[in-house]
């Protein structure tokens, strides 16, 4: 059997990975005092860079962020449109690109798989919280101390977890979907 995938197979993967984004982003908790929500998107971001790899994981998360743009409902709280993209959670929407990139570099082959791993996914992690953390700044006009306490404190304790589970879903993964 060959080792190879066609490109049907990468859009369909693709298109896997565009609709569980949307399914964990619309998984969404408010945190009072704040306009980020706590969801899933970002354990399915890692996840489609870990399965698609670093290309095709950020084209897939660029089409699902064309997908919210236009009006479909695939952020949090089945919402979409250039409001929710030009809005306060819009920097992170466009992190998940970057984040998806970075996971996708932690799937290449590799003598210290778990480190690249964690290298690559914390440093799409950061890309994403700069990402949305100045834009939070830009939007609400806050300062970098307050984008910090609202975008990003709140988040790391359960990003690390989806980062750990996205890890060990890729490994379950990678063994049925050949």
């Amino acid at each position: 059997m060959y080792n190879t995938i066609t490109r049907t197979q990468v859009l369909t993967r693709s298109a896997l990975f565009i609709a569980v984004t949307a399914v964990c982003s619309w998984i969404s908790i408010p945190i009072p005092g704040t306009s980020v929500p706590i969801n899933l998107a970002t354990f399915a971001v890692i996840l489609a860079g870990l399965m698609l790899g670093s290309r095709d994981g950020a084209i897939a998360m660029l089409v699902f962020l064309a997908l919210g743009a236009i009006g479909v409902p695939v952020f949090h709280s089945f919402t979409g449109g250039m409001g929710i993209v030009f809005g306060p959670t819009g920097g992170f929407l466009i992190g998940y690109i970057a984040l998806a990139f970075f996971a996708g570099l932690a799937a290449k082959k590799s003598n210290h798989p778990v480190r690249n791993y964690i290298l690559f996914t914390v440093i799409g992690e950061v890309v994403l919280y700069a990402l949305g953390s100045a834009w939070f700044i830009f939007q609400a006009g806050s300062n970098i101390q307050t984008a910090l306490m609202a975008c990003v404190v709140p988040f790391l304790p359960g990003d690390a977890v989806k980062m750990v589970l996205a890890y060990l879903v890729a490994g379950r993964l990678k063994k049925v979907i050949a």
